[in-house]
């Protein structure tokens, strides 16, 4: 199988740093991206841009390295790029991949001879496209990162541009988004094959029932799961929630009522055999992180992306995006 291009989608939520004058102490509140941008450029035709030419500074033309020290980053000036300021859109390209180890290169009609040495100071790199839509009016902008079936960078990425904003005196709150169009297709795409019912810090009293060792924990978290289904997730849901809450449950041990639907969990999976986890009572996927792109926007005969056709494709996603969350210019 060759290697699929995927794309994660966050929100990141802007927050300002603010000192109280007496009593010195430092918190945080939401605001605007245009109270970060300004302080590169007044000019919001400038700013954008050099927001970005900021962030590549930031990596000092050097890889930088998650904690474990085995993954590095980076992006430079020569890393492709387009800043669209009336758009409020940067389109960029971080370089990176695994690090701190020897390896040998082959090529894979030839195990006799290598090709080349690595050294476990050089990184084994990759270009990864990013998305950045930073609205000037509105506190909650878009970023997206795209990965490979087979490597990311994603964690590292979303770690570095935490820190680069913290320089500034703000922070962003970076967590995953995903248009309702895209969580109803993989619904519909999809059969419902187990059904999970889940209580965290169940309390000694309740873990005795189940097995007396238990009762030496402290709020140990439990999972019952039912599994074998194979049914379309329409007539899974429709068949079960009836004119109650769907899949009711009255676990007394767990201490789940039927109208508590939280603790409820249903894996669904494609017909390619991903699986995706939904919350009963949320229309959001609980483990989506990605989605996979597809290969027309591959370079012809190579598993990477042609980065204008990734441009517009995201593009698109973006406009969903801000059509759902109610923004508008």
């Amino acid at each position: 199988m060759s290697t699929t291009l995927r794309l994660e989608v966050h929100r990141i939520t802007l927050e300002k740093k603010i000192r109280d004058a007496k009593s010195g102490r430092e918190s945080f509140q939401k605001c605007h991206f245009d109270e970060l941008l300004n302080t590169y450029d007044k000019d919001k035709g400038k700013a954008l841009g050099k927001f970005w030419s900021a962030f590549i500074s930031y990596f000092a033309g050097e890889f930088l390295t998650n904690t474990d020290g085995d993954k590095a980053i980076t992006t430079t000036k020569k890393a492709r790029n387009s800043v669209a300021s009336e758009r409020n859109v940067i389109n960029g390209e971080i370089n990176g991949g695994p690090t701190n180890r020897e390896q040998s290169i082959f090529n894979r009609k030839n195990a006799k001879t290598k090709t080349w040495n690595v050294s476990d100071d050089d990184v084994v790199s990759s270009d990864f496209y990013i998305k950045l839509w930073l609205p000037y009016d509105y506190e909650s902008g878009v970023l997206m990162i795209q990965s490979y079936s087979n490597a990311n960078v994603s964690d590292l990425v979303k770690a570095h541009f935490r820190k680069f904003v913290q320089s500034r005196d703000f922070r962003v709150v970076v967590s995953s988004y995903f248009p309702k169009s895209f969580v109803e297709k993989r619904k519909k795409d999809s059969n419902v094959i187990s059904v999970s019912y889940v209580k965290d810090n169940l309390p000694k009293g309740k873990l005795k029932l189940l097995n007396p060792l238990f009762a030496e924990y402290e709020n140990l978290n439990v999972r019952i799961v039912v599994s074998g289904f194979n049914t379309p997730a329409s007539e899974f849901m429709k068949k079960f929630k009836g004119d109650g809450p769907a899949l009711a449950n009255d676990i007394d041990i767990l201490e789940m009522k039927k109208d508590e639907q939280q603790n409820v969990l249903t894996t669904y999976r494609d017909v390619s055999g991903r699986t995706s986890v939904f919350k009963i009572d949320e229309e959001r996927l609980r483990d989506f992180s990605y989605i996979y792109l597809p290969e027309d926007i591959n370079v012809d005969g190579k598993n990477t992306y042609d980065f204008d056709k990734i441009v517009a494709h995201t593009d698109d996603i973006l406009e969903t995006i801000k059509e759902e969350i109610g923004y508008k210019k």
